[in-house]
């Protein structure tokens, strides 16, 4: 399994990743902690908590706290005078993935997440976003 959307390459593999996602957050629910509940707990952790958030990609919630964990390591960078042009540019690739996202698919009558979920990460990746 890819362990991450924004890694898979093939339909193949994110049509796996989403099998083992979706297993793996039934799993986490009926052991009663779920992904939400655990990066609240990484309010003071911004490393930990960016690539939690990451880890769930494209889940509509998961962007919101990447970007969030981003802004904070941005601005501890800031503070310190050190650059902090990747994570700029970071969050610009979290807003323009999840721009992509519709709220609700009336054709497949889905949610938009599970559509872009659908997408392998790498071609969302390879799309030309500029600023």
């Amino acid at each position: 399994m890819t362990e991450a959307w924004h890694k898979t390459e093939t339909d193949l593999d994110a049509d796996e990743h989403a099998v083992d996602f979706w297993s793996r957050h039934r799993e986490e629910l009926q052991e009663g902690e779920f992904w939400a509940d655990r990066i609240k707990k990484l309010r003071d952790a911004p490393e930990k908590r960016l690539a939690l958030a990451i880890e769930n990609l494209p889940l509509p919630a998961s962007f919101r706290e990447a970007a969030v964990a981003t802004r904070a390591l941005i601005r501890d960078k800031r503070k310190q005078k050190i650059e902090y042009e990747e994570e700029l540019a970071l969050l610009y690739w979290l807003a323009a993935v999840n721009s992509f996202s519709i709220p609700y698919s009336n054709v497949l009558k889905e949610p938009g997440y599970n559509v872009v979920e659908s997408v392998p990460g790498k071609k969302l990746k390879g799309l030309p976003i500029f600023i």
